[in-house]
């Protein structure tokens, strides 16, 4: 497609370039803003796969619905968390820590999608 012939511009090739350029920024501004969640969720699923082979969620699960109300549920969790090992203890704060930068980047990666639909639909009004 020739942009420019030499006699005469063409309006739609200029509109069209713009438009491909934009996209290719669109795409990198959203890679660069989701690209750490995905890391995250990797990161959840790898140490929630390790966290089966050192948990029992079948028993925990069952245990856990033997507590009732508020303060057994309470008790349960508190012992449960007291008596397990340093690992798990450690992969428990890995999970917390990893949540809670998946939730940030959840964040930044909606507020991405988001500016990126906002400003394509104000350059189709």
């Amino acid at each position: 497609m020739e942009l420019y012939n030499g006699t005469n511009f063409d309006p739609n090739g200029k509109k069209s370039l713009k438009q491909r350029i934009m996209r290719r920024i669109y795409m990198l501004f959203l890679l660069r803003n989701t690209a750490p969640l995905a890391f995250d969720c990797v990161v959840i699923v790898i140490a929630a796969f390790v966290a089966t082979l050192f948990v029992s969620f079948k028993d925990v699960i069952a245990n856990f619905s033997l507590a009732s109300g508020g303060a057994g549920i309470s008790n349960y969790s508190l012992t449960a968390f007291s008596e397990t090992e340093l690992e798990t203890k450690l992969l428990l704060l890995l999970l917390g820590v990893v949540g809670f930068l998946g939730m940030r980047d959840l964040k930044r990666a909606w507020r991405a999608f988001r500016t990126v639909r906002d400003s394509t639909k104000a350059k189709t009004e």
